[in-house]
């Protein structure tokens, strides 16, 4: 339905309207269309036509129609032509930008109604579970006067299979792209069809599209099991690594890496050998691979990841934060040993390491959907990308009213310590004005620092979970109240933010309130009066306490503030002590502001220094695109033997088990009779005994000497009549059914083992392959040509697992007719 309506969208006359002609036709279908009587006839009406292969372009603008007033009704809202525009350009498989406050969510809505009209699956893919949740039932009113059941599977444990595939079988079902991913990896290892819990991939509206298309896409995603390292070797290497001296370490904060120098080899080795944890030679002998693996991993554990900003430690657990939105992502855990020895630094019972399953690529996951379409604040800046890896273009939608939000130079502060009260006092003086204040940090650590200083100056932190948390504030907008909001308060996200606007609040947010956040001024109970003093005093100020990575994600913080042409201001405070300042050139800084007489109270705003910081986030970019396209090309490798995999084993799931055992027979015959004889070796020269153990040993057939020494063709036919005659004797035994059944469980079973053999060995040749660059050879090459060797592997280790299984499996005999 989607391709065969966009094929019949176009741009409008004008750049400042795209789809113009369709919004005014909408609005045309709109003046005859009232009630939810008239909605609900008229989508009858469309579903109708569209059945009997109705293809006029009118089809989306009566739907849009009828969702614009579907939307009145349900929600009060009146929806503005940007978002009909917004919604159109969805259909059309575009990456919307649409500034905070324009009414993103209500469009991608309208869109996915369109998609799900002929019976394509819509998933909408939010940043969270938190916002999958709150988007899901904000709309559904909406849906059900359009007659279009919606679900949500975020947040759904993974024992709620039943629930999830409930979700799913909804046309519109919304759900995070983690929570689709690991469904996908999950289902394609099931062993009945009707397990599964997805219905296909049709349509995917992608909201905060740069964040999950381009933030999250470094990362894959992989689904594990348990492997065999001992659990009591993380302690004692941890032990180990905490010894080591600041000498024997060399920290790469840009790249994030930490190795061992010089001395440092000779200390670790000397202490692992102390220990009874070393073996050989030295260090790197390789008897001590995996010891020397979990030591660096350690070392990583150790020097670049940090309590409270990469992690927390909640309930005697390791919970890691994401460093772009700054909430707790439940369930993930660092991969290689790195998870294990943050426990094990931490102090805290060390779960067993995890074993790669399957795994997959963000975008790889994403390009599984027939059609796409995604919306953001921020997508022109990633446009290149978007269009290069996604298939999808930019429409940059105009704002119903224009921005009046005035954004700040930067200040640069010498130290810290000054900034932090440079910013303390920047809020106080902004509560005397009753102007609401958002002050963006980035870690859970000093978002609570910088609360702790402003308790010293009288405020009071609010307790979110109270009902009444904010009252005191709407009496009176002077009470020195201020709100924190971080992973730690994730639960209270939505009450903290429906009153950040409220004329004199102070919240101190982490990332989180960064991309989602529709702060309005006055407050959640919408009263004029609170809403014109939060106006008056100035808006929203947004004052960000710290550079992000990436600009987008500055960007995202700026725009919590002037939404629907409210007033607002912006501002960041910085210092050369700022992580990001101190990777890049701040050294320069320090010695212009010490020249210039700057103490540390005193602030800079130059342009020398905006450059700076745009050239750090460019390089920062640079790097984090570069690991997204390497990520996606390592993995483009391992797609295509993922679909042929899965799709082999889809069927025998579906009852073709016996033509693919037969086939994989054939495969083990010919693998021992190419081992055993070989072209060109006289039959004299041949190995008979063990031949003969090789067949009786895999195949639970015995061959005489005499047979062997045959031909290798004549061996292969004796063997595979062999097999043939034992299995229909096992069948007369049992069951045709039975052994069917059976049939199917050694198959299925003997591919998943052999698959996950073959993504951990990958997942081995991924950790060294680029070692090999030293050598002048490229490693993605390497990897290609090795790679496809290694699935041959997978192959034949299937087909003599299948082929052992069927030789020894007993059956029960069939019980005798009454």
């Amino acid at each position: 339905m989607l391709r065969r309506l966009a094929g019949l969208l176009r741009f409008g006359s004008g750049p400042s309207m795209p789809f113009a002609d369709h919004v005014s036709s909408t609005r045309k279908f709109g003046i005859e269309l009232l009630g939810a009587a008239a909605v609900a006839e008229t989508m009858k009406a469309v579903r109708s036509r569209i059945a009997q292969g109705s293809k006029t372009s009118d089809e989306v603008d009566v739907v849009l129609a009828a969702a614009v007033e579907a939307a009145r009704i349900a929600l009060g809202i009146e929806v503005h032509d940007v978002q009909i525009a917004a919604a159109i350009a969805l259909a059309h498989g575009h990456v919307v930008e649409m500034a905070t406050g324009e009414g993103k969510t209500l469009s991608a809505c309208f869109a996915a109604v369109l998609g799900s009209l002929d019976g394509t699956p819509v998933h909408v893919l939010t940043a969270n579970d938190y916002l999958a949740r709150r988007d899901a039932a904000w709309m559904e009113p909406v849906y059900e006067l359009l007659g279009v059941e919606v679900g949500c599977a975020a947040g759904l444990g993974q024992d709620e299979d039943d629930r999830r595939r409930e979700m799913y079988a909804k046309p519109v079902c919304y759900a995070t792209v983690p929570t689709v991913g690991f469904d996908y990896l999950r289902d394609n290892m099931r062993l009945r069809r009707d397990d599964q819990v997805l219905r296909g991939f049709g349509l995917a509206i992608i909201d905060e599209a740069d964040s999950i298309l381009v933030d999250d896409a470094r990362i894959p995603l992989v689904l594990s099991g348990p492997s065999d390292v001992p659990i009591d070797l993380y302690g004692k290497v941890d032990a180990a690594v905490a010894r080591l001296f600041d000498e024997d370490v060399a920290v790469d904060h840009l790249t994030r890496t930490a190795v061992l120098t010089d001395a440092g080899d000779e200390h670790l080795e000397e202490i692992l050998r102390e220990q009874g944890l070393l073996q050989g030679d030295g260090l790197y002998d390789s008897a001590n691979v995996r010891v020397v693996h979990h030591a660096l991993m350690s070392l990583k554990a150790h020097r670049l990841l940090q309590a409270d900003r990469d992690y927390v430690v909640a309930n005697g657990e390791i919970v890691v934060v994401d460093e772009t939105t700054g909430r707790f992502v439940a369930g993930r855990r660092w991969s290689d040993g790195l998870h294990q020895a943050v426990e094990a630094k931490e102090r805290v019972a060390v779960r067993p390491e995890s074993q790669s399953y399957a795994g997959i690529s963000f975008q790889n996951l994403v390009l599984l959907y027939r059609y796409r379409a995604g919306m953001t604040g921020t997508a022109s800046a990633e446009s290149g990308e978007f269009e290069r890896t996604y298939g999808m273009t930019v429409a940059a939608i105009p704002s119903h009213r224009p921005c009046r939000r005035i954004d700040e130079t930067d200040q640069v502060y010498r130290s810290r310590a000054g900034k932090l009260r440079a910013v303390v006092q920047e809020v106080l003086s902004a509560k005397d004005r009753g102007q609401p204040v958002l002050v963006g940090t980035t870690s859970i650590a000093k978002s609570e620092e910088l609360a702790a200083m402003l308790c010293g100056h009288g405020f009071s932190v609010v307790d979110p979970g109270r009902e009444d948390a904010f009252d005191a504030l709407r009496r009176d907008p002077s009470a020195k109240l201020l709100a924190v909001l971080n992973a730690r308060h994730h639960e209270h996200e939505a009450r903290i933010l429906a009153d950040a606007g409220l004329p004199g609040a102070v919240t101190i947010a982490t990332n989180m309130a960064g991309r989602g956040v529709d702060i309005r001024l006055g407050g959640s109970e919408g009263v004029p009066e609170l809403a014109a003093a939060s106006e008056a005093a100035g808006g929203l100020y947004v004052l960000g306490t710290e550079r992000h990575e990436s600009r987008r994600v500055d960007d995202q913080l700026r725009g919590r503030s002037g939404r629907q042409g409210n007033p607002g201001r912006s501002r960041f405070m910085l210092s050369l002590e700022d992580d990001l300042l101190r990777q890049f050139g701040s050294k320069k800084v320090g010695r212009f502001l010490s020249r210039a007489g700057f103490g540390d109270d005193d602030a800079i705003s130059h342009r020398f220094v905006n450059k700076l910081i745009a050239t750090a986030q460019k390089k920062v970019d640079g790097r984090n695109g570069e690991q997204r396209r390497e990520v996606k090309r390592y993995d483009d490798v391992l797609a295509g033997q993922r679909k042929a995999f899965y799709e082999l084993r889809m069927r025998a799931v579906d009852g073709e088990a016996g033509e693919i055992a037969r086939d994989l027979l054939d495969h083990a015959v010919a693998a021992l009779v190419s081992r055993h004889a070989p072209d060109g070796v006289v039959p004299d020269d041949r190995d008979v005994a063990s031949m003969a153990q090789d067949f009786r040993m895999r195949l639970g057939i015995p061959l005489s000497p005499e047979l062997l020494r045959e031909s290798g063709s004549m061996i292969a036919d004796a063997a595979l009549a062999a097999m043939a005659a034992k299995r229909a004797e096992k069948i007369a035994r049992a069951d045709e059914q039975v052994y069917a059944e059976l049939e199917r469980y050694i198959v299925v079973s003997s591919l998943d083992i052999a698959w996950r053999n073959h993504v951990a060995a990958l997942e081995h040749l991924r950790s060294v392959v680029s070692l090999r660059a030293y050598g002048g050879r490229d490693p993605l090459t390497e990897f290609r040509t090795e790679a496809v060797e290694m699935y041959e592997a997978l192959v034949e280790a299937a087909a003599f697992s299948v082929a052992t299984g069927l030789a020894f499996a007993s059956v029960k005999p069939r019980a005798a007719a009454a």
